[in-house]
């Protein structure tokens, strides 16, 4: 019987619009923690999360 193995990987970017600043920095651990649980409440694999918060400025 022949086994076949399906992966697919999947990379989301998620910024804000016009990439204004709006997320600060010290709310960083708790984005991650949100998107870490909708990812496991879908029975689905994180392999890796960084919020990296925008330093730009307009």
């Amino acid at each position: 019987m022949k086994i076949q193995y399906n992966n697919l990987y999947t990379h989301f970017v998620f910024v804000t619009q016009n990439r204004i600043a709006l997320i600060k920095p010290q709310y960083r651990n708790r984005i991650e923690k949100y998107i870490t649980g909708i990812v496991n409440n879908k029975d689905c694999k994180m392999y890796a999360i960084y919020a990296n918060p925008d330093t730009f400025i307009f």
